[in-house]
């Protein structure tokens, strides 16, 4: 992926200083020129744009790279893939507590699936955070994207899922990540943590 990565903060500083000029001329020029210059503006805005957003965004996703993954904590990849039989055996397992279990990869995207006991009504969803930074990961679309609404009750177990990539970070850049099952009550509208569990992921590389 080609990325614009620098751009001489000598052409941001000249850019502005031609803005200026032309703010104080603009009154003294002809329709034409005033267009011309209408252009020019546009053009120079869209460089400074391009220099700090694009810089922004990189500073941002270097936050990312290189992490050490902590030698004294297990962790594992998530398999990339699972056939519709092997989908089956995990819906089928015997479990008797809050489960997450990640499948997939930074380019395809995961899939969550997750257990819980669904003795009240609300939702449950997942959490994702960066382990050395404590960074959480894709906020508010991994909330939405994972989140189940519980509504039939039962003692008994039940499996959920949900699908969604993770925005930080870049292919094959692996960092550790801890997933946290979330449950949402209905009635009091407060959230409750119900489990977590660690692996080793890579993001989407947009």
């Amino acid at each position: 992926m080609l990325r614009l990565i620098f751009l001489p903060k000598i052409l941001a500083h000249k850019t502005a200083l031609f803005l200026y000029g032309t703010v104080v001329q603009h009154k003294k020029m002809s329709l034409t020129k005033k267009i011309i210059f209408g252009i020019l503006i546009f053009f120079g805005l869209f460089i400074a744009w391009v220099y700090f957003g694009l810089n922004a965004e990189e500073r941002e996703e270097s936050k990312f790279y290189g992490i050490k993954i902590p030698e004294n904590m297990n962790f594992e990849r998530p398999t990339p893939f699972l056939t519709n039989h092997k989908i089956d055996s995990l819906k089928s397992i015997d479990v008797n507590e809050e489960k997450i279990v990640v499948v997939g990869d930074g380019y395809s995207g995961y899939t969550f699936y997750m257990w819980h006991k669904p003795i009240e009504k609300g939702e449950v969803y997942i959490k994702a955070f960066e382990l050395t930074q404590n960074v959480q990961l894709s906020e508010e679309k991994l909330n939405e994207r994972t989140k189940n609404q519980v509504s039939d009750l039962s003692n008994d177990f039940k499996m959920y899922e949900g699908n969604s990539v993770i925005y930080e970070g870049t292919f094959s850049n692996f960092y550790p990540v801890r997933f946290e099952l979330w449950f949402k009550s209905e009635s009091s509208g407060n959230e409750t943590k119900l489990t977590e569990t660690n692996y080793v992921i890579d993001g989407w590389d947009r």
